[in-house]
């Protein structure tokens, strides 16, 4: 017969071994978490790592000062009736990035070219003289991919975002209103801001006339909307200013 002491001593046993066998499964529990952890912030590092140019050594002698965006849009009329109308819709953002230069430069470019958005293939990003910043293309743009773009050395340089026939054959009913070729485009095409949200990467390249080479990897997000003053695209155009502060630009290992 079990006496009480020997209940009580297979109790504590008891207790004692679910204790150790908790006390193991948190142990191993906290060593996954942590390998995980390792693990992710080493990929983490070793992606930061392919982004960053070859030296982490930058220069006050040449920054990026400010970002300005324009954001629109136009459309190619395909057909009218007295019904409606037939367009194909394009959006686009001019991009002027402001430098700030205390030296000469010999040469100006950008490489790198790609977008984060891969579910379309209507994305290209141009040269766009300073003259045309802001106007809308007036017929439809003839647009071949491009690896690098060139510029003179100086600043401001302007880029061209576009999303072109983001809706092709679009049927506009609502034909009381005339229609205006800017953003409100795409709240007539029922085109949505989420379906237009892209963001732009590439390397801007600069030469000293010393031949000494500096890099910056830059990303600039396509601006549709302000949510906090309600601003949008659908009310024919929208425009942001960013300025950055400590955007050196990297020395490049001669």
């Amino acid at each position: 017969m079990e006496t009480k002491e020997n209940v009580n001593n297979t109790k504590s046993n008891f207790f004692k071994t679910k204790g150790v066998i908790f006390l193991l499964v948190f142990l191993i529990v906290i060593f996954i978490l942590s390998a995980s952890f390792a693990f992710l912030s080493s990929r983490q590092d070793e992606q930061t790592s392919k982004e960053r140019p070859s030296t982490s050594r930058t220069t006050t002698d040449y920054s990026i000062e400010k970002i300005v965006c324009y954001s629109s849009a136009y459309g190619i009329n395909n057909a009218e009736t007295q019904a409606r109308w037939n367009v194909n819709l394009s959006q686009y953002t001019d991009i002027a990035i402001y430098l700030n230069l205390q030296h000469n430069i010999s040469s100006l470019y950008l490489d790198n070219i790609t977008f984060s958005n891969t579910e379309g293939t209507t994305y290209h990003l141009i040269n766009l003289p300073m003259e045309d910043f802001g106007k809308t293309p007036t017929d439809n743009l003839e647009v071949q991919p491009i690896e690098r773009i060139d510029f003179d050395a100086s600043s401001p340089i302007t880029l061209r975002y576009l999303n072109q026939n983001v809706k092709e054959n679009c049927i506009i009913t609502d034909i009381e209103a005339p229609l205006v070729f800017d953003g409100s485009l795409l709240k007539r095409g029922k085109v949505t801001l989420s379906s237009l949200k892209n963001t732009v990467s590439f390397t801007i390249h600069l030469t000293d006339t010393s031949g000494q080479e500096f890099t910056y990897p830059i990303e600039v997000s396509i601006p549709l909307e302000n949510k906090g003053t309600r601003e949008t695209i659908y009310s024919g155009s929208y425009m942001q200013e960013n300025f950055l502060t400590d955007a050196y630009f990297y020395v490049e290992h001669p």
